[in-house]
């Protein structure tokens, strides 16, 4: 991502130097820290510096600076901590400006802080995108695995565990046709399956917001899944859904969400597409392979026709959120 100085005139870039004072730097010399305060925006005058992340014995350098080149501002402009750090390569002058500094440049300078905050506005909706696990827009390709490690002493044992057969595995390929049904000609969006407990959690359009449990045993009395959950056209229900999302976007809470989470989520909801049926049936039908894999077999499993992700929780207390695609392949690999 570009810095908020990226397409200011250098006219404008004088100004903020401008209220700057130098200070000298020796090569080596650390400037700051990952997880310092962000109390100053650099201007390099003379002289390199190197950014770079320390890794455990390591450091991953990101990028050289030199003469003209600017950083640490966008730290200062989100009020967030040092994410990087920065050292002086060979002896180097810096123009540094304090935080309170230029925010009085910016109440005097109306039309160049116009520019700032137009960029800091997207870049602020970027930053929202990017540190969610997954994307709220749905998947920009269908590409995504992201893996978050559990408990190490489970995952240590995980190996040593003697595996069962759960009341869930008796009857699961009667239930992956229970569930197809619900999510594909009924009232349900999301489901989530716990192999080890029987429990089985529901979210349905009659209730966006929560959630219904239910035994698994239950769901294959035919009955039950009648009493409990109407039926609607799939094009209907992805209907109401679009229509909810409208609800939202026109309610005057959402007019009064800062600018970067209204273009977050005023393009979710003008743009959203369902998980196609397809999809979902590929994905429930492969849930019994699941249970097989060896050594590693998963205890809890959602999905969603909102969103085109699968996740899965495994004996070892690790967790996997994968794209559709990406999921034939996580299984591929793991076979």
């Amino acid at each position: 991502m570009k810095s908020v100085f990226h397409d200011l005139l250098g006219e404008d870039l004088e100004k903020i130097k401008a209220r700057a004072f130098r200070k000298s730097y020796q090569n080596g010399q650390r400037i700051f820290s990952a997880g310092d305060e962000a109390d100053y925006i650099y201007f390099i005058d003379s002289g390199k510096v190197s950014i770079f992340i320390d890794k455990f014995n390591s450091k991953k350098e990101i990028q050289v600076l030199g003469p003209g080149d600017f950083f640490g501002e966008m730290a200062l402009f989100f009020n967030d901590k040092r994410t990087a750090s920065a050292v002086a390569e060979g002896d180097s002058t810096l123009l540094t400006i304090t935080k309170d500094q230029f925010r009085t440049f910016m109440e005097e300078e109306g039309a160049v802080a116009t520019k700032i905050n137009q960029v800091l506005s997207k870049r602020n909706a970027e930053l929202a995108l990017k540190e969610k696990l997954i994307h709220v827009t749905g998947l920009s390709d269908k590409h995504l695995h992201v893996g978050i490690k559990g408990d190490p002493s489970l995952r240590e044992s995980a190996l040593t565990r003697e595996r069962y057969e759960s009341e869930v595995d008796k009857i699961l390929p009667e239930l992956v046709l229970v569930l197809q049904d619900m999510l594909l000609n009924r009232c349900v969006h999301q489901v989530f399956i716990s192999f080890n407990s029987g429990e089985i959690r529901v979210s349905t359009i009659m209730d966006p917001f929560s959630e219904e449990f239910h035994q698994a045993r239950r769901l294959l009395d035919e009955a039950y899944v009648e009493r409990h959950f109407p039926r609607i056209d799939y094009a209907e229900k992805i209907e109401v859904i679009r229509s909810l999302y409208r609800a939202l976007g026109s309610h005057s809470f959402f007019r009064e969400l800062p600018g970067h989470l209204q273009t977050v989520f005023g393009g979710y909801y003008e743009d959203w597409q369902p998980v196609a049926p397809a999809e979902i049936s590929r994905t429930l039908s492969q849930l019994p392979v699941l249970r097989s894999i060896p050594n590693y077999y998963v205890r809890n499993a959602t999905l969603s026709l909102i969103r085109d992700t699968i996740h899965m929780q495994f004996n070892c207390d690790g967790s996997h959120i994968v794209s559709s695609e990406d999921y034939v392949r996580f299984l591929e690999e793991n076979l």
